[in-house]
Parts: C-alpha cells; structure tokens; sequence
C-alpha cells in the first residue's frame, strides 16, 4: 500500500500537537510546583509563561508550515534547526521562571515578603541556619526575618535595604514563622477590612475561608508583597497561625 505524502499543513498541524503537549507539560510544572495557588498571577508566573507558551507554540509550527516541502533536499536539517531552536526558546524560558521562582514567603514586621530564588545568593544561603539552607522547589516556604542585633549589622542591612536587598533576602536572619505568630497576629487586619477593599471577591473570600475551615471572626490578613500583584495572607486571628494565601488586593493602592 502506496502511503500519500505528507504536505505542509499537515506537517505544521502536527508540529502544532507536539507543541501543545510542551506547553500543556510544562505549565503542569509551573502552574503547580514553582508558582503555586495564587502566585501563578501574583508573582508574574501566568505572564511569563504565556509568553513562553506563545513562542513555543507557534514559533515552531509556523516555521515547519513554512520550509516544509516533501522531498525537498536538506528538509531533515531544516526541521532539526527549527526544533533546536523552539527547544532552546523553550529551556531558555522555562530557567527564567526557574530562577524567579518564589521560595519563601517571610514574615517582616508588619507584612509578608514573597523571596524569589534570584534574590537570594548562594553565599548567603550558606551562612544561614538549617532548615533555610537551600531552596525549595515545590513552591515556597513560609519563615520569618528580624533585623540583626549588633549596631553595624544593623547598619550595613540598612544600607543594604537602600540599594535594594533588605532582610527578607538574607536567610541568615531568618527564623521560624512559629517564633513570631504573636507579632503577626497582633499586626494583621480584620476580615471586614478586606472585603472593604476588595468588593466584588466576597464569594472568592467566603470560599477561600470554607477552604481553611474558617470564618470572618476568627481570621485575619496581612499583606504579601509579591512584586506583580500584591497578595493577601490569611491569618487565624486566635493565635496568629499562617493559613494560605489569596488573590485579593491587601491594601488601598
């Protein structure tokens, strides 16, 4: 049985099929692991990827609908130039959202700060106290920073702070978020604040408390400072207890 030839939008459409496999593999990965729950939005994860996702996809298919002739000489090395690229495009992509990935969500005063991992030298990484010695990978973790004690500690973190890179990006100072649940606590705003400043998510906030198992009167929130969005963290207003994160707007801005 004579098989017909492939022409090029075939070729094309199935280039476009792999491509969405990629894409679909690939947001699995981000959507789930790097940027979970509400950081996929609030850290910048869906922009990033839909910009991955758009080259990818098309890129790829279009230059094959493009070059793709049956039986012309040098097809296999045109096709093997265009998959390199799209995969390179692809891995390049997909280490920028690895590098800008969050891995803490640090408590510092009287608000939380969403650390990605670029922020974060391996040099500092090394000075700090078990358990924040490496960088998670499946989403970030939830810790607390204080100011150091000593005056010229104190001094260069704010000089530090000045340029851009303050305490929260320094896992030396880091301590558990269980140590300072009280200060949270005593800082976090009522339930009634929240759905001031963000009226029309009461149905997304009445399900983000079904899904803690709480209600208004005993939770609370703190802003979280995640860089594209800022982000609202729910606290249990008895015992200052870090429940989860939300998309909601934290304050008046």
């Amino acid at each position: 049985m004579r098989i017909k030839p492939m022409n090029r939008f075939e070729a094309g459409a199935i280039h476009f099929a792999l491509s969405l496999v990629v894409a679909a593999t690939t947001f699995t990965l981000i959507r789930f692991f790097w940027y979970p729950g509400p950081l996929f939005t609030g850290a910048g994860g869906v922009k990033l990827f839909a910009l991955i996702a758009g080259v990818d996809v098309t890129l790829g298919p279009l230059l094959t609908l493009v070059v793709f002739v049956p039986g012309k000489w040098g097809l296999r090395f045109d096709l093997a130039v265009i998959a390199t690229l799209q995969v390179s495009a692809l891995a390049y992509g997909s280490h920028v959202l690895f590098k800008s990935r969050p891995v803490y969500v640090t408590f510092v005063k009287d608000r939380f700060e969403l650390v990605r991992a670029e922020e974060i030298d391996s040099g500092d990484l090394a000075k700090a106290r078990s358990p924040y010695r490496d960088l998670p990978l499946g989403g970030p973790r939830i810790a607390a920073a204080r100011l150091p004690k000593d005056p010229k500690a104190a001094m260069d973190m704010m000089l530090s702070g000045i340029a851009g890179k303050d305490v929260q990006d320094f896992p030396r100072y880091y301590l558990s978020y269980e140590e300072v649940r009280s200060e949270a606590r005593s800082k976090c705003r009522p339930m009634a604040r929240l759905r001031e400043l963000n009226p029309s998510l009461g149905m997304a906030i009445d399900r983000s408390l079904r899904e803690f198992g709480h209600a208004d009167a005993d939770t609370c929130f703190l802003p979280v400072r995640a860089g594209a969005r800022d982000l609202t963290a729910l606290i249990d207003s008895r015992d200052g207890r870090y429940l989860g994160l939300m998309d909601a707007r934290p304050w008046k801005y």
